[in-house]
């Protein structure tokens, strides 16, 4: 099921970059955001488990209009909280993260947009993160991303969720998810 999922999220982008390679239109732009960080945790053995606030900027291409391609870079700081073998933890992340999303404009009127997005997200792990001497997080990790976005005139404000695939830590059989608003500016 996971590799399904995995290789249908993939090939969404490509279709959706094959097929929008060919538009004219491409719009740049910025954002800024908070995210919130909600790791599970398959090892029962963790407790406590908070979700905390980070922050998010990233920088985005929209190639298309009505079906269009959206790849983007961002870094992103979030942090969690848990106990682990009877201490809390707080470790901080420091990510790059590469959203490789197709997306659709549901409505556009005048100046307001609304659209939809769908896509894989890589992520890499600028620090090593060590929470104790039995856990190691991955470097990389491999996250699908959905989410709408709404333009009025070069504003946006995105919203996103992002549930991981991969896990990053074997001993805590952890994955990501994260839910996240950004605002921004095309240009």
């Amino acid at each position: 099921m996971k590799n399904t999922l995995n290789a249908t999220l993939v090939a969404l982008t490509l279709l959706g970059t094959a097929g929008i390679a060919q538009a004219q239109e491409i719009t740049y732009g910025i954002q800024v955001g908070s995210n919130y960080h909600m790791t599970s945790f398959g090892n029962k053995t963790v407790r406590d488990n908070n979700g905390k606030v980070g922050v998010s900027i990233a920088g985005f291409a929209r190639i298309g209009d009505r079906l269009f391609f959206q790849p983007g870079i961002g870094a992103s700081l979030f942090r969690k909280e848990y106990t682990f073998e009877g201490t809390q933890k707080t470790p901080k992340f420091y990510q790059i993260n590469l959203p490789l999303q197709v997306g659709y404009t549901v409505l556009q009127k005048d100046d307001f947009t609304l659209r939809g997005m769908l896509g894989p997200q890589l992520n890499y792990d600028i620090k090593t993160v060590k929470s104790s001497a039995n856990t190691e997080y991955k470097k990389f990790s491999f996250d699908g991303r959905a989410g709408i976005g709404v333009d009025v005139s070069r504003f946006t404000i995105d919203a996103y969720y992002s549930h991981g695939f991969t896990s990053i830590d074997k001993t805590l059989d952890a994955k990501n998810k994260t839910v996240g608003i950004m605002v921004g500016y095309k240009f």
